[in-house]
């Protein structure tokens, strides 16, 4: 589904740059927080920096800075997950997460340990990436400084270590439920364009959002005598020679006539590859219709049934190794709001729609089994109240894959709005609404939000995405 204006609105936040910071900062507490003082007319302004540059490496991230030290007392790192500015009226003063770190005069590189970095809330694994910014400061015996700052607002990621072994590739994709018939290009235009991505990508396993059991064609109405938006697509990958590909369900998970959101969360995959071991119907009884491999989310109060969401669930047999895993799509729910409160009621229903996931696989999967979580989660790191669905996961022992030793277009987002041309978001990361986030797996070697900068014809509204994870 497409993210709503309201959403789009808060991510400008993560896409100014060059961003200047006030002319001065105190001594940081040790809480971490930071005053901000006059300068003082007794202390000279430290001279400018010729460079800072940040490089991770698994565990750690190293700032480095080329600066005179002239009229220099120390210097402080400050990080944040969200940007921020001191001078700018578009961004916050400080971001999510704010955190600031006292460096010596003397010094010309920081690390940031992997404590640390879990105290400025990117720890490996979790592919969070740090905003940060640098200032030499040169303070006076009364506790006031001046203050020169690296002008631009940089951006650094910390990575996984490299894993070994067999790799099996996931995939996840909002393909764009076909009753968007307004769109440009219809869905029975774009099939070909999205069975064209996933041959190419060639994925043992796609978690498919918005790809629904209704009519191909997008009308409202009985599926009698036209095919569903589900089989079209695996009849366009057996027309492209590609009939391996099978979909765990294709009808509906609701009876027919109840209301319900979305039933877009499919499981697609590659049955030469690996095997279905999930019992999963498509009837009940003579109906076509099950609830089999699925399983419900929950609501805010007041909210009707037909804002339910769901999430799709399966296990499969890797046929190379005999290794056996999980899968899950999902769509978490599609509300933002510019009202800060009530954005944190819609960032705590994801968060606690992606727990009941949490929760409920593990009832499901009790060998205690790896598991793959992909899909849309409405929900993306710079929004400032939170990011709920992805901490969630991540406190629950899932790693982010896109923290992969090789990640590929993260300077885009994996929402692409049919946009010709994407916006390049000039600190390297973009809005990643779409995730693929595993556990129990040995690790992942490679990441890619598939697209390219300038298209005028995209299969989707959003960008596949695929990992190459290791059993």
């Amino acid at each position: 589904m497409r993210v709503s204006a309201a959403a789009i609105a808060l991510s400008a936040i993560a896409v100014s740059s060059s961003l200047l910071v006030s002319p001065a900062v105190a001594a940081p507490s040790a809480s971490g927080s930071t005053s901000i003082a006059k300068a003082s007319a007794s202390s000279a302004r430290p001279k400018k920096f010729l460079n800072v540059t940040a490089e991770a490496e698994p565990g750690k991230v190293t700032f480095r800075w080329q600066h005179d030290g002239a009229s220099t007392t120390g210097y402080v790192l400050e990080t944040a997950l969200s940007p921020f500015s001191k001078t700018s009226s578009s961004l916050p003063k400080k971001g999510r997460n704010d955190r600031v770190w006292a460096i010596p005069a003397s010094a010309r590189s920081f690390t940031l340990s992997g404590d640390q970095l879990v105290t400025a809330g990117a720890p490996a694994g979790s592919a969070n990436h740090l905003y940060y910014r640098l200032f030499a400061r040169n303070a006076n015996g009364k506790g006031v400084a001046a203050e020169r700052a690296y002008p631009y607002l940089g951006a650094v990621m910390p990575k996984v270590a490299a894993a070994n072994g067999q790799d099996v590739r996931i995939a996840s994709f909002n393909v764009r439920t076909a009753r968007a018939t307004d769109d440009a290009r219809s869905w029975l235009v774009r099939r070909a364009d999205i069975a064209d991505e996933i041959i190419t990508y060639a994925p043992e396993v796609t978690a498919l959002q918005e790809i629904g059991p209704g009519r191909a064609d997008g009308k409202v109405g009985s599926t009698t005598g036209h095919v569903r938006q589900t089989v079209s697509l695996l009849d366009t990958l057996k027309a492209k020679g590609a009939s391996q590909y099978k979909m765990v369900r294709t009808t509906p998970y609701v009876e027919p006539g109840k209301p319900t959101n979305t039933q877009g969360m499919r499981l697609l995959y590659d049955s030469t590859r690996v095997s279905l071991l999930s019992d999963c119907s498509e009837k009940t009884g003579k109906r076509n219709y099950s609830a089999d491999c699925s399983f419900t989310l929950p609501l805010l109060p007041g909210d009707s049934e037909s804002l339910r969401r769901r999430a799709a669930y399966a296990e499969f047999r890797d046929l190379a190794s005999g290794k056996r895993f999980f899968v899950v799509s999902t769509h978490l729910d599609v509300r933002h709001d510019k009202n800060k409160k009530q954005e944190k009621i819609y960032n705590e229903l994801r968060r606690d729609q992606m727990n009941t996931i949490i929760t409920t696989m593990k009832k499901i999967n009790t060998a205690d089994r790896p598991i793959v979580v992909a899909g849309d989660m409405n929900s993306w790191q710079t929004i400032t109240v939170g990011n709920g669905p992805h901490d969630a996961l991540f406190a629950d022992g899932f790693e982010d894959t896109a923290a992969a030793p090789k990640a590929v277009n993260l300077q885009y987002s994996t929402f692409n709005a049919f946009a010709k041309t994407l916006h390049l978001y000039p600190q390297g990361y973009g809005n990643r609404l779409d995730l693929i986030m595993t556990k129990g797996f040995a690790g992942v070697t490679r990441f890619e939000n598939v697209t390219k900068r300038t298209d005028t014809s995209r299969p989707s509204d959003h960008n596949m995405i695929v990992a190459d994870t290791v059993l």
